[in-house]
């Protein structure tokens, strides 16, 4: 008996708290008190420890939506997402879901904060970065493992899951399809064979043009398969206020340490406002951080004003200078101005495109500004070099500048860019094809139709 107790020794008790065989075993009674003093310390520790966010990241996720009444997307297409949800993603029938709309414009959030809501467990596709292994050790291709995951999240359930209904949510596509559509749609074709469970594909559109919307999910794949297309608009002015004084109290109370935001902060937030909620967090969270009197004093001090994106257009289109002996300087300096505004270079160009001519009164300093926009675009469309965004900022608004010498007085609102892209260029496409039919006439073609068959004929 001493020898099979000292055999097993070695062996620790798995549903005891003590972790040793030393001390004597405790009751259950006191083994749950224990637990929850436990727990009440381990509560304790992390409500200190939010009130001392240092993590991004955490920081993020506090200010994440809840409920429905926290989301910045209208009642409308709050409505219609829960339409689908109630009445078209049922379980046991695939069904696809397309919600398109500007980057941060909530379409992400929204559709999972409403999908858990009406009782669906969302599970997301993420894109793996590092190499993917099959039973065989050998390397998967991501459009392999991406049809392999979609059906067997949509077919099979899981065990440790107790949610009755499921979705899956899709919000990057793998790249390969962007050249490859028809293996997306063969994907699309098995799924709807033997998927069991909807999917909701997340498309956002970059300045008004989306290309995913327009290479996967063509008309005939949308009539085939009866997919539901739903559009989301950029935040609006009354919905990103909303948003920003909710975000302030959260923000305030889980890093005092870190953020101070006021009704000022949350003033020049929206007056750069561009529907995108998470820039404006990211820029709200950034322009409020605490800095120490001890870096102020040094070169890096904080800005003595703070520019809107209107009042940005109007010094631009609209410059003054000052005769300094013999020559002259602007009144506000291009650099400066291009300082504020590169995380938003797309969106300036835009409205200078849409503005620049209001105070142009020369046809020589029209057709200078009209070369200048035209190489910034050129230099904000490569990608490969992020520094060229910032450059061609820059150069535009002091081309601009220094061509308009003698600006046109007078009131002249900032207007915003008109319309979408894509509509602009399927004017222009529809108008050059008319004008090709218009140099082919339907006499011409019956002549050539005449001719030929004499021709063959005659052979």
């Amino acid at each position: 008996m001493a020898d099979k107790k000292r055999n097993s020794s070695w062996l620790m008790p798995s549903f005891d708290c003590n972790t040793t065989n030393k001390k004597p075993l405790l009751k259950r009674t006191n083994c749950q008190s224990t637990n929850n003093d436990i727990n009440t310390l381990t509560v304790h520790n992390i409500s200190l420890k939010r009130k001392n966010m240092k993590n991004l990241s955490m920081l993020l996720s506090t200010c994440e939506p809840k409920s429905q009444n926290e989301l910045v997307i209208s009642k409308q297409k709050q409505q219609e997402i829960l339409n689908w949800l109630q009445n078209k993603a049922k379980k046991g029938k695939p069904t696809v879901l397309v919600v398109s709309g500007t980057s941060g414009c909530g379409k992400t959030i929204s559709t999972k904060v409403l999908a858990n809501e009406s009782g669906f467990q969302v599970m997301e596709w993420i894109n793996s970065i590092d190499q993917i292994m099959d039973e065989n050790n050998r390397i998967m291709r991501q459009s392999d493992k991406f049809e392999d995951y979609v059906i067997r999240a949509t077919r099979y359930n899981s065990v440790l899951s107790s949610y009755h209904k499921r979705l899956l949510l899709v919000k990057d596509f793998p790249n390969v399809y962007y050249e490859d559509k028809e293996s997306f749609h063969s994907v699309l074709e098995k799924y709807f064979e033997i998927g069991r469970e909807p999917i909701v594909f997340i498309c956002t559109e970059i300045a008004g043009n989306s290309r995913i919307q327009q290479t996967l999910f063509t008309p005939s794949i949308r009539e085939k398969f009866d997919i539901t297309f739903i559009s989301i608009n950029p935040v609006t002015q009354t919905a990103m206020r909303n948003m920003l004084k909710r975000v302030s109290l959260i923000l305030n109370s889980a890093a005092e340490n870190l953020l101070n935001i006021t009704q000022q902060h949350i003033d020049e937030i929206l007056s750069n406002n561009i529907g995108d909620a998470r820039n404006a967090l990211l820029n709200i969270i950034f322009i409020s951080l605490k800095v120490p009197k001890e870096q102020l004093k040094g070169e890096c001090t904080n800005r003595q004003e703070s520019l809107g994106l209107l009042h940005g257009i109007g010094r631009v289109i609209n410059p003054k200078r000052i005769k300094v002996g013999d020559s002259w300087k602007f009144v506000h300096d291009p650099d400066e101005i291009a300082e504020y505004f590169q995380s938003q270079t797309t969106t300036f160009l835009y409205f200078l495109h849409e503005n620049y001519l209001n105070t142009i009164g020369f046809l020589e300093a029209a057709n200078t500004s009209i070369n200048t926009l035209s190489e910034a675009d050129v230099l904000n469309t490569e990608w490969r070099d992020p520094n060229l965004s910032k450059l061609s900022l820059s150069l535009c608004i002091r081309g601009i500048m220094v061509a308009n010498e003698i600006p046109v007085t007078g009131w002249n609102p900032v207007r915003k860019p008109q319309g979408e892209r894509t509509i602009v260029r399927k004017s222009l496409d529809d108008i050059e094809m008319q004008w090709y039919k218009s140099l082919i006439k339907p006499k011409d073609l019956n002549t050539m139709a005449m001719s030929t068959a004499d021709e063959e004929i005659t052979d």
